[in-house]
């Protein structure tokens, strides 16, 4: 079996053991049940065609991001954990030291956060076609390195997004307000699950592409400009995003 598929036994087993065992879970039948079938897939898919393998791994990062949500103990959901207040204390110390930004660039960086949705398969096409298929393997593993790395830790650095008042009402970020509303857990990734596994994908490309690296590099520029500035992330989550995709493409 691969590096990858060990990392994500691992992960996804620790969850389905924490689901089990740990402390009592809102969904925790449903967190056994996913992480078992993202196990029976990292066992099974080393023996199937090379294309299912090729795609199946965006499978497990979406995966990886809802096992630790669904292991979250029930008590917390009904108050305001000690981690998210000192991440609000740190954004008040943090934010007023970020430049301003004019009103065109907010909403550039706004239209790149609500495109690290498709960064992935697109930096999955660009290392397959530039790469070939034996590059894919590595890509995978960087980007689901960065992506665990941020989602493992949920159940215990508990924290919902900053406080968004008094921001500036825009149509794009009134439309990123209601994809995360559809598709998110409503808890805040620490470090930046977005901006960690946007940057893994555009330097993993960079491996085989550089033009397509430095590409993805400015959207990933501007996902982690549009969390910090839209408030969907802290600042500290932000730049501890970058550091763990950095980590990522060191360790693969």
């Amino acid at each position: 079996m691969r590096a990858l598929e060990w990392v994500v036994l691992l992960y996804a087993a620790t969850f389905g053991l924490v689901a089990l065992i740990g402390p009592r879970a809102s969904r925790a039948a449903t967190a056994a049940a996913l992480a078992a079938l993202t196990i029976a897939s990292a066992l099974l898919v080393p023996h199937l065609p090379e294309a299912i393998g090729l795609i199946v791994p965006g499978l497990y990062l979406v995966a990886g991001y809802w096992l630790p949500a669904l292991v979250v103990p029930k008590h917390a959901l009904a108050r305001t954990s000690r981690f998210e207040r000192w991440l609000a204390e740190t954004d008040t110390r943090l934010r007023p030291r970020l430049p301003s930004m004019p009103r065109s660039l907010v909403a550039l960086a706004e239209a790149a956060y609500l495109f690290c949705y498709p960064v992935v398969p697109l930096s999955l096409a660009i290392v397959w076609w530039y790469g070939g298929a034996d590059a894919v393997p590595r890509f995978w593993l960087t980007v689901l390195v960065a992506g665990f790395a941020c989602y493992g830790s949920l159940p215990w650095l508990l924290s919902r997004p900053p406080d968004r008042s008094g921001l500036r009402t825009l149509r794009l970020r009134t439309l990123n307000r209601s994809v995360l509303a559809t598709v998110s857990h409503q808890w805040t990734t620490f470090p930046s699950g977005h901006v960690a596994v946007s940057w893994a994908a555009a330097l993993a490309v960079a491996r085989v592409s550089v033009g397509g690296g430095a590409l993805l590099s400015l959207v990933a520029l501007g996902v982690a400009t549009g969390a910090a500035a839209g408030r969907y992330h802290y600042v500290v989550d932000v730049l501890l995003g970058l550091i763990v995709a950095l980590a990522a493409v060191m360790v693969t």
